[in-house]
């Protein structure tokens, strides 16, 4: 029976421990990652957002860690942990925007969410602890509704390809401009298009960065759109790989095509052949496409499109 009570009492101890040497493993793998790696060109915006979140798990871990040497569930210690991280989170980001690396102000809001997270949780809970906890947890719901949108569309994006867009569903306008809205009023398959404000900017369009790279298995990109004008206009299309991106997009390194849009329904197509060599001193790679851009220079007035049926054959 005695050794039956001490196992009880050695229980919480142990689990204690054993969450302070995994948050202490957390932190130290994952302080390096601050200044090394990170998302790139080639990155797609899903992991780019997951690895945001990482900025969220470390200060969660590093308040877990250090309660065992500091006593943060005391208000002196939590405030002056909260000034230590908006201190150390922001020279983070300033020397990272010195080291090639972008420095993001909304990581310093990432960090300190989840520093406000970590020291709620270790402190009893009460009705005003439970406030503060809903509070916390607030400041983290752009970060990870940014992640659950992201992954609703590369399911959805995965679902439907090699249609790149159907227009279909709300989210395919996710990140899109308010200039972009569903409409059931011309289309060429499904229930909707896509209808397109074009105004007198310089260029006005709309792009598509959210691709599956690889369409060396295809032969020709279609797309369909409709102009409900008596006048046609003159519209672009562009295509480019992530190299371009790392090249410096420069204008003759990527897939341009000037074409009109008669009034009614145009029905496109561009040849992997030809959009592959797009760039002027190099084959496009068919594997890494990233960007497709469609748009107007500089219209004498405002126009409307729909725009439908985006894929490929």
């Amino acid at each position: 029976m005695a050794w039956e009570i001490r196992a009880i009492n050695f229980l919480p101890v142990f689990m204690k421990k054993f969450k302070q040497h995994i948050a202490w493993v957390i932190v130290i793998v994952a302080f390096p990652f601050f200044f090394l790696g990170g998302p790139d060109a080639t990155s797609s915006k899903l992991y780019g957002a997951l690895w945001d979140c990482g900025h969220i798990v470390f200060f969660i871990a590093l308040v877990f860690a250090l309660n065992k040497k500091f006593d943060l569930s005391r208000w002196q210690f939590s405030l002056a942990t909260l000034v230590a991280v908006f201190v150390g989170g922001g020279l983070i980001e300033v020397i990272q925007s010195h080291t090639g690396r972008d420095g993001n102000w909304d990581d310093l809001l990432r960090d300190l969410s989840g520093t406000c997270v970590g020291l709620f949780w270790l402190r009893p809970p009460s009705l005003s602890i439970w406030i503060g906890r809903l509070v916390a947890l607030a400041f983290l719901i752009p970060s990870l509704s940014v992640v659950f949108f992201e992954s609703w569309f590369q399911i959805q994006a995965m679902k439907k390809f090699p249609m790149i867009a159907g227009f279909e569903s709300s989210i395919e306008l996710y990140g899109q401009k308010p200039s972009a809205e569903l409409s059931a009023q011309f289309h060429t398959q499904g229930h909707n298009a896509l209808m397109l404000n074009l105004t007198t900017e310089r260029y006005s369009g709309i792009s598509f960065d959210r691709l599956f790279n690889d369409w060396s298995g295809f032969k020709v990109l279609r797309l369909d759109i409709y102009n409900p004008d008596g006048l046609p206009l003159m519209m672009v299309v562009r295509v480019n790989d992530i190299t371009h991106e790392t090249n410096g997009w420069v204008d003759d390194d990527r897939f341009n095509k000037r074409f009109q849009v008669n009034p009614g329904w145009n029905y496109l197509a561009f040849t992997l052949t030809e959009i592959q060599n797009g760039p002027a001193t190099r084959l496009m790679d068919l594997t890494q496409v990233s960007l497709i851009v469609i748009y107007a220079a500089q219209l004498p007035e405002a126009r409307t499109i729909y725009l439908d049926n985006i894929r490929l054959e």
